[in-house]
């Protein structure tokens, strides 16, 4: 393949700028452009690899100081050699050393190449390459984390771990239609077992997309309840700063206000909305109504009541799960009796807020497992329920013939495969890596 370069640091004035050069010139063209005291850049960069050597950049129309490395192919991160030129980290020079390293022979990378590479060399699999994403977009420790594990192989093991079992089950079908008087009641007999076993390991994955999704994109937690309870007021508490509007007047709230914040290392995304109640104006029924949706599609929602009315509303937010907020108890000597998912704050005063951003943390923790891997991609979600369901009509194929039970495994194998890259189809490659950072 062709020789890429890019720029793998983003675009602005920094103190340090990286140029990344990948393919079999890569040497040649830091021998082009890089200028060491004693020997040339490439014999220099190849006598040590992996080290710092510092000299001078060449461009068309400037030089720089600074440092280039060498990474042989069995150490770079494409799986083929690679230079890398730490310089000075500003936007013209950076741009001008891109040039350089273009005028010398390279080509400029598309987006996520250098990944694409590496995964096409055999170091990363599909799965892997996706958590390299996830990691330089995560907003939060907890998505940090779940990137890490998919990023370090942890998911794409577990994977492969079915599918290989899967395939030890599929080479004994064939077996069974090559040799059928020899090898039929060898295989048969455990069958049902064992695929019983790879469905179980499967719906394990899958029931943990909630908790990977939370770890992903954070927890959405929707506040609600009558207008002048202290909606607002709260989600200004919980996030530490004036984001919505708050006034004596009800209804103030017309539309949904967003904010997050983040607490214990999990993101939450805060959804602020209008006051529940009967209205004949259009604007504010149309926010009542989106908040009611929003509420439907929450994580945890977080009723508001003002402690200091009564408060005979009944809501249905279609099973979601609610946290009851009594509000304003700093006016009262209300005091939470002591029961689930119920709390006495003063977002005015900010009685037990910290206690209330804890517990909707919390809430990404239930049903932990220790060294779990999450799955956190929608499209491994897409790929583990395609692979559940022909696992299902496998197993109620298997009082049939041999042949509908092996098209089932192989519908159930390639879906698994799309996750690693097994069985990933050229498209579906294009794809995530277009989804990539250049430099990347």
């Amino acid at each position: 393949m062709s020789t890429i370069a890019a720029i793998s640091t983003p675009v602005g004035a920094g103190g340090i700028g990286i140029l990344r050069v990948s393919g079999e010139d890569a040497l040649k063209i830091a021998d082009a452009i890089f200028v060491c005291k004693k020997k040339s850049a490439a014999e220099t960069l190849r006598q040590n690899p992996l080290k710092l050597c510092f000299g001078d950049f060449i461009a068309e129309d400037f030089r720089d100081r600074g440092y280039a490395v060498y990474f042989p192919a069995d150490k770079a991160y494409t799986g083929e050699e690679t230079t890398e030129f730490y310089l000075h980290g500003g936007v013209r020079i950076m741009q001008g050393a891109l040039a350089a390293a273009v005028a010398a022979g390279a080509r400029m990378a598309e987006r996520g190449e250098f990944t694409k590479r590496a995964f096409l060399a055999g170091r990363m699999s599909l799965a892997d390459a996706e958590g390299v994403a996830d990691m330089i977009n995560a907003e939060s420790a907890a998505g940090l984390r779940a990137a890490y594990r998919l990023m370090d192989g942890s998911v794409a093991k577990r994977i492969n771990v079915i599918a290989d079992r899967l395939l030890e089950v599929m080479t004994g079908l064939e077996a069974v239609l090559d040799y059928p008087e020899e090898t039929e009641d060898e295989v048969l007999p455990p069958l049902g077992g064992e695929l019983e076993g790879l469905l179980s390991e499967v719906d394990s994955l899958i029931s943990t997309a909630r908790r990977g999704r939370i770890a992903k994109h954070g927890i959405t937690a929707v506040l609600a309840g009558r207008p002048n309870a202290g909606k607002s007021s709260l989600m200004n508490a919980l996030l530490g700063e004036d984001r919505a509007i708050v006034t004596a007047v009800a209804g103030t709230t017309r539309d949904t206000v967003e904010g997050s914040f983040e607490c214990d290392g999990v993101r939450v995304n805060l959804i602020d909305t209008a006051g529940l109640r009967q209205s004949n104006d259009v604007v504010e029924s149309m926010g009542i109504s989106r908040a009611v949706q929003a509420a439907r599609n929450a994580d945890v929602v977080l009723l508001v009541t003002d402690t200091t009315r009564e408060d005979d509303g009944e809501y249905d937010f279609g099973g979601v799960r609610v946290f009851r907020i009594r509000n304003k108890c700093d006016l009262t000597s209300y005091a939470c009796p002591r029961m689930r998912d119920c709390f006495a704050v003063s977002a005015k005063e900010g009685v037990n807020v910290e206690q209330l951003r804890h517990a909707i943390a919390a809430l990404y923790k239930e049903g932990e497992v220790a060294g779990e891997e999450l799955i956190t991609s929608e499209r491994h979600v897409s790929a583990l329920y395609r692979a559940k369901s022909a696992l299902k009509s496998a197993i109620e194929a298997i009082d049939g013939t041999v042949d509908c039970v092996l098209v089932d495994l192989r519908e159930a194998y390639e879906a698994l495969g799309e996750i690693t890259g097994r069985t990933a189809t050229e498209s579906i490659v294009d794809n995530i890596f277009s989804k990539f950072c250049v430099g990347k």
